[in-house]
């Protein structure tokens, strides 16, 4: 999610906060070995693996150890073919220790066996992204979301792509820049829906409505409403229901939202909001 809590005063500071938002796509979260649909005999050598590869985060270890616990992946791999687990299990580690050809290499395979994997779908997503390849990212976030459409996690990947690098994907998916920021709002609305309790989903789906063509505002006061029932920065949240009062009308609303804020750091936001309001 967005880093700070400074008062978001005009939209180009909200194009900074998506840019944030952003920056989480490209930390490697990779899915690791939490896949399902394994044997169980997979399932603890993949496990076995996982706690081998613990011993790597010690800033000692030899090339030699990093290369027997590689070693112990490929074998898992070995003996077991076609187990998009163990698949996803090796292209996880490789990509971890800066091997990223082969990760793609493997998560491709696994991809190969199960098409609609969405573990390997946002991981290949995640990947191509960090390589570059936009379009190709965003097809496998989108098929991530409709393999595992409760997931919000994936809804929240694509959200990203759809709305930071549409320029990137009006040309390619041949959609205008409007219908492509719909497409995203509604993707940070279903990981915010999944995942009601995950404030950073939440604010993302909130802020979302500021970069909007033709915003829903009402929709935007209901999003900022449950941001407020879940932070611990009410002023913040005071100063984004202010707003959107301010983009309805609601001149007595937004002044009594303003009201509410208490910190002084918010002071010059708050004035300027406030003089927009008193204004109408």
């Amino acid at each position: 999610m967005p880093e700070g809590r400074g008062a978001l005063s005009n939209w180009s500071k909200c194009k900074r906060v998506a840019a944030t938002l952003f920056i989480l796509l490209f930390t490697p979260v990779l899915a690791g070995s939490q896949s399902t649909g394994a044997s169980v005999k997979t399932w603890i050598e993949i496990k076995a693996a996982d706690e081998a590869a613990k011993a790597l985060a010690n800033p000692k270890v030899t090339a030699e150890q990093r290369l027997r616990v590689e070693q112990i992946y490929y074998r898992l791999v070995r003996d077991n073919p076609q187990s998009v687990p163990a698949q996803n299990a090796l292209a996880a580690f490789l990509w971890k220790n800066g091997k990223a050809e082969a990760a793609v290499e493997h998560w491709r395979i696994a991809q190969g066996l199960e098409p609609a994997n969405a573990e390997t779908a946002n991981s290949l997503g995640g990947a191509y992204l960090r390589m570059g390849l936009v379009p190709e990212a965003a097809e496998e976030f989108l098929l991530a979301v409709r393999s595992e459409r409760d997931n919000p996690d994936y809804h929240f990947d694509l959200a990203n792509v759809e709305f930071v690098l549409r320029s990137d994907l009006t040309a390619a998916w041949k959609i205008d820049s409007a219908e492509l920021l719909q497409r995203a709002l509604f993707e940070f609305h279903e990981a915010s829906r999944l995942a009601p309790m995950d404030l950073e989903y939440v604010r993302a789906y909130a802020e979302t409505f500021y970069g909007m063509p033709n915003p829903d505002w009402k929709e935007a006061q209901v999003a900022w409403q449950h941001y407020l029932e879940l932070s611990t920065d009410r002023n913040f949240a005071y100063l984004q229901l202010a707003r959107v009062s301010l983009k309805q009308h609601k001149k007595a609303e937004a002044l009594s939202f303003l009201d509410k804020i208490s910190d002084p750091s918010y002071s010059e936001v708050k004035e300027k909001v406030r003089k927009q309001t008193e204004a109408l």
